[in-house]
């Protein structure tokens, strides 16, 4: 089955231009997801690598803390520390029951780092964790907080609680069960320099402990964190065990933990994201611009190409039929038996519409010829004045005939220009004037250096001044047969290959052409 010729439609900007913009869109959002593609990988590979291998944080963050075959407080309360350490750089909750007996997790407390001068004169140390949860109100107040920091290494990935670091002057200890109380504390930055944020609590149920200072023998440093999860676990779901077992220790170890709070990309990538988004959608719809334009002027010379021949085809079929149909009329009667002087009418009648027709079709041919622009052009020093002299004196019998007056008063212009080409644009122009001249009126013409200016009173008025200029457009659909329509197109044709301007307007009953030679 033939498929139907698809037909040119009229182009709308509006439509153009929106499907442009998708396709800029489209364009430059995998442009933007190429771009980020490589830091996406990366992103998720710094947030897997972080927080990779719960057994291997048991057993990196916990085994080392519990290496000894009978247990102490302390070193429990050191496996706890390196519990909220993890958590500090991965975000990941833990609940560890070593042993079936001892449970550590991640919820929030103070863990200090108590160093001092053993009896065999080593430098020993032990860590104690908060002995009850009530004195982290001294370090919940906002210039406490203010001091904190938190690890840069990990805070573009995780989800982290500020981590206070603080150094205890004086406190209570218990070292048997690993527990101790602030008394004197200072707040110290991330470089671990002492701060101007100090305070002193009043401590409670201190039976069984010791008062540890500066003054005490062999104290050397009292250095820990507030951190962990505030929380205290409760989500967690996931459950795991594994076993340590080196040489003669041997630990058990029962999970449960949650995976880390990492943050997502697009949160980490928020700003940046948000950025390219803008400028993808602003230098879509300021760029979809330029496309639209040149597509839309493209489809819409398509469009005009299509309906000038269309015009072009039924207006030629229009005025050749009109003299044809007369030719066939003039034949019909020679056929019959008349009288010589009758067949001699008849043929003198075809005669004219023979000779009306060639001329048409030359007009025709000589419009395509500058339609196409391919008309040689040569330039030589050409007196103007004596051109358009001579198109008046070949067009007197036409102006005599309709008994018009041509005023025009001719003196010497010369310019650089192609004298045949100028002469046809103004035979084309002088002749439209004669043509459509309303009869017993005069015809103004003027030329100097820089215009040739024609002026005369039409008999009709013309109905679309604009498209007159275009082939077979001859201004008043009541013209009937006056002219091809050719005239204005072939002249405006001509002078452009001169690179003159054709500018045509009407005021009242008076049609004016000028020919802009500067």
């Amino acid at each position: 089955m033939k498929s139907r010729k698809a037909t040119i439609k009229k182009p709308k900007f509006l439509m153009t231009y929106f499907i442009s913009v998708i396709v800029l869109l489209a364009v430059f959002t995998t442009a933007g997801v190429i771009y980020f593609m490589p830091e996406y990988y990366v992103y998720n590979f710094n947030v897997m690598e972080s927080a990779s291998g719960r057994e291997d944080a048991i057993y990196h963050y916990i085994k080392e803390g519990i290496a000894n075959p009978e247990l102490t407080a302390t070193d429990l309360v050191e496996a706890r520390r390196r519990l909220i350490d993890h958590y500090c750089e991965t975000g990941e909750r833990y609940e560890v029951i070593v042993d079936g007996k001892y449970k550590l997790d991640t919820s929030r407390t103070a863990i200090l780092d108590h160093t001092y001068i053993a009896e065999d004169g080593e430098e020993s140390r032990v860590y104690l964790q908060l002995a009850d949860r009530e004195y982290l109100k001294y370090f919940d107040n906002p210039e406490v907080q203010g001091k904190s920091y938190i690890d840069n290494n990990y805070s573009g990935y995780f989800v982290q609680d500020s981590k206070i670091a603080f150094e205890c002057m004086e406190y209570y200890a218990d070292l048997g069960k690993g527990v101790f109380i602030p008394v004197s504390v200072t707040i110290l930055d991330a470089y671990g320099d002492p701060t101007d944020v100090s305070f002193k609590t009043e401590p409670k149920d201190t039976e069984g402990m010791i008062l540890i200072n500066s003054e005490h023998d062999g104290f050397t440093s009292a250095q820990g964190f507030v951190a962990g999860d505030p929380f205290a676990g409760a989500s967690l779901e996931n459950t795991a065990h594994t076993a340590y077992e080196s040489g003669n220790t041997y630990h058990s170890f029962n999970c449960r933990f949650t995976g880390s709070d990492n943050i997502s990309f697009n949160t980490a990538y928020k700003d940046q994201i948000s950025f390219a988004v803008a400028l993808i959608c602003i230098g879509a719809v300021i760029l979809a611009f330029i496309p639209a334009t040149i597509v839309y002027n493209t489809r819409k010379r398509n469009y005009e190409i299509f309906e000038y021949r269309l015009k072009t085809t039924n207006a030629m079929a229009h005025d050749l039929k009109t003299p044809l149909a007369a030719i066939g009329g003039y034949a019909e009667s020679l056929s019959y038996h008349i009288g010589s002087d009758k067949q001699e009418y008849y043929a003198e009648k075809i005669e004219d519409k023979v000779s009306q027709m060639t001329g048409m079709i030359n007009n025709i041919l000589e419009f395509s010829k500058s339609e196409a622009l391919t008309g040689k052009v040569t330039t030589a020093d050409t007196d103007i004045g004596s051109v358009i002299a001579e198109v008046i004196a070949d067009n007197e019998y036409k102006i005599s005939s309709r008994d018009l007056k041509v005023n025009y008063d001719q003196k010497e212009v010369i310019v650089k220009t192609d004298k045949e080409l100028f002469k046809q644009a103004m035979d084309n122009l002088i002749g439209n004037a004669v043509l459509h001249s309303k009869e017993g009126t005069e015809i103004d013409i003027t030329c100097d250096s820089k215009a040739v200016v024609i002026v005369n009173t039409v008999s009709e008025k013309i109905d679309d001044i604009k498209s007159i200029r275009e082939p077979f457009v001859k201004g008043s659909e009541s013209r009937g047969d006056n002219g091809s329509g050719l005239g204005l197109a072939i002249a405006d044709n001509n002078l452009a290959m001169l690179r003159y301007k054709l500018e045509i307007k009407t005021e009242a009953d008076k049609f004016y052409a000028i020919v802009k030679l500067k």
